[in-house]
């Protein structure tokens, strides 16, 4: 470190002036370039980019805490730019990864998650001052970021499932793995000497209890589903290739988000159809559902006035394809909500039933 002082004085007085600032850069450049790269969850090449992430955080997290134990901050040196740079920018590109593969299932939570969770990392950075503070903000980070790696990989790589007891295998694995580093950590850094093992301990339990409550709360994102495309139409015919052929009504050309109109122009005797296309990684299979809901003018809220299942077997980039249709159709708001078999959202469409005398205009595609 002295020849470092020596030879690049200015660098090392930048750096002691504003190493909070910079740390904070390692980490946000980390995340947008991850935010560029991250495919889908069971890409081979990303998971071993989250692994070597993992990995590298781990040992850097070790690493600088030993040099501390080792009271090389009495020298007045800096923490190791490189390290630091390398640990944040581990964490952003992990964060941002991560908020990728839950942004795609079809709800705005998981999204807002990892953004409080990158606002969390910013504000710490800048404000947690002592190595005992340090340490267990990036402990905490990196529970937090694996566990949401392991709800993943473990449906995608290990049982090629979803459900409740898939959730609770992955938070077994995650604390197996945690606790294989803190041994790590304890007994190579620390050597009997003053622990945090309580501090640790209130933030990784709180951690766990919360992805507890956010899950069975039905918060949580069903990763590693993602909804592909969903949409409402007055017909849906299966062709002999194997496709669909769907009549529906097309939306005003500026509401460009929407491939089918939010209204349904009833005529009697109608039926309406929902279809969807839901993305599931190679080799898992999982019960999906369709969920009618009826919102009365009374106000009592949303009905479910059916719920229709069926299968879908993943690998299909496009997602598999499904369709259910419900009939005896009310005017009013309507939902069809597509949903695990716990009930968690992957994604709905909404629209209003009118009646109509005269057929609507209607167009046709293939799905």
């Amino acid at each position: 470190m002295d020849w470092i002082k020596t030879n690049f004085p200015h660098a090392i007085e930048f750096w002691e002036k504003y190493e909070r600032h910079i740390s904070a850069g390692g980490l946000a450049v980390g995340f947008f370039f991850d935010l560029i790269i991250a495919d889908r969850p069971d890409s081979v090449a990303n998971n071993l980019l989250l692994l070597t992430y993992l990995l590298l955080a781990g040992v850097i997290i070790i690493v600088l805490n030993l040099r501390a134990t080792r009271k090389l901050e009495q020298e007045h040196s800096p923490e190791p730019l490189f390290l630091l740079l390398v640990l944040q920018f581990c964490f952003g590109g992990l964060a941002s990864n991560l908020l990728v593969l839950y942004g795609r299932s079809g709800t705005l939570v998981g999204s807002a998650l990892f953004l409080g969770l990158l606002l969390a990392m910013l504000v710490g950075n800048e404000f947690l001052k002592n190595r005992y503070a340090h340490l267990r903000f990036n402990v905490g980070v990196f529970y937090l970021l694996l566990l949401t790696y392991c709800l993943i990989a473990v449906p995608v790589f290990l049982v090629h499932t979803i459900g409740t007891w898939v959730f609770l295998l992955s938070e077994a694995i995650s604390l197996i793995i945690f606790g294989g580093f803190l041994t790590v950590l304890f007994f190579v850094v620390f050597r009997g000497k003053e622990r945090p093992v309580r501090e640790i301990g209130i933030i990784v339990g709180s951690i766990f209890v919360v992805f507890n409550l956010f899950y069975f709360l039905q918060i949580i994102p069903p990763v590693p589903l993602s909804l592909k495309e969903i949409g409402v139409y007055h017909s849906i015919l299966k062709e002999s290739g194997g496709g669909y052929l769907a009549i529906y009504e097309s939306p005003p050309w500026y509401v460009f988000w929407r491939d089918t109109s939010s209204t349904y122009r009833l005529q009697a005797g109608e039926s309406a159809f929902c279809y969807s296309s839901v993305f599931a990684p190679t080799n898992l299979e999982a019960p999906i559902y369709h969920r009618w809901e009826y919102n009365p003018k009374n106000g009592s809220g949303w009905e479910t006035r059916s719920r229709v299942s069926f299968e879908i077997a993943g690998g299909r980039n496009e997602g598999y394809r499904g369709y259910s249709q419900t009939s005896n159709l009310e005017t009013g708001e309507w939902r069809c909500n597509v949903e695990t078999q716990n009930g968690a959202l992957i994604g709905r469409t909404t629209f209003t039933v009118v009646e109509s005398k005269t057929p609507p205009a209607l167009s046709q595609k293939k799905l």
